[in-house]
């Protein structure tokens, strides 16, 4: 071979290496586990005159291997670090809260569970707000889409985070809370 012909050689060389380092990612998304979220204690009502975060009282997270029968490790056990919650309306208006994303970490261990008490979902910060802001009694008390004293938003929770070993996962699930503003 002449050295023409080693030098595109070696370059198709490199060009196909360096693809395949930079190309199909879809592994890294992909978990030996996943994650269930039950809920056994949530939160239906939330009184925004009181300035106090909305939390689920009891949740669990479960891990689970993907493969029936498969061994897992401290490779596959998971920490959550990533918490979005995207509010919409659940009572026919159209206007909801903020979206709201926040950095708490949650370690689940490979077939395992953890449980989290008193968890928040949502800040009271909110509350004050728009649509929440609506239920004050300085602002109305009422919601001027639905002419209702109070406002129900479902909160789609996501939570992202990694394996030990590196493999991206995420877990959703969603609350439906009535907002309302108690009168003395």
């Amino acid at each position: 071979m002449t050295k023409r012909t080693l030098s595109a050689l070696a370059t198709v060389l490199l060009a196909v290496t360096i693809a395949g380092c930079t190309g199909n990612h879809s592994a890294d998304t992909e978990a030996d586990v996943f994650i269930t979220v039950e809920i056994t204690q949530g939160v239906a009502d939330a009184d925004v005159s009181v300035p106090v975060d909305v939390a689920i009282g009891n949740m669990t997270f479960r891990s689970q291997s993907k493969a029936p029968g498969a061994i897992l490790s401290g490779q596959q056990d998971a920490i959550f670090t990533d918490w979005v919650v995207t509010p919409s309306r659940a009572d026919g208006g159209t206007k909801a809260s903020p979206q709201w994303r926040w950095y708490y970490n949650v370690t689940v261990p490979a077939g395992g569970q953890a449980s989290l008490q008193n968890y928040r979902i949502f800040p009271s910060d909110y509350f004050r707000q728009m649509p929440l802001s609506q239920l004050f009694p300085e602002n109305g008390g009422i919601d001027l889409e639905t002419g209702k004293r109070t406002i129900r938003q479902r909160l789609d929770v996501e939570v992202f985070g990694k394996t030990v070993s590196g493999r991206r996962l995420s877990v959703q699930f969603s609350v439906t809370v009535n907002f309302y503003y108690a009168t003395p």
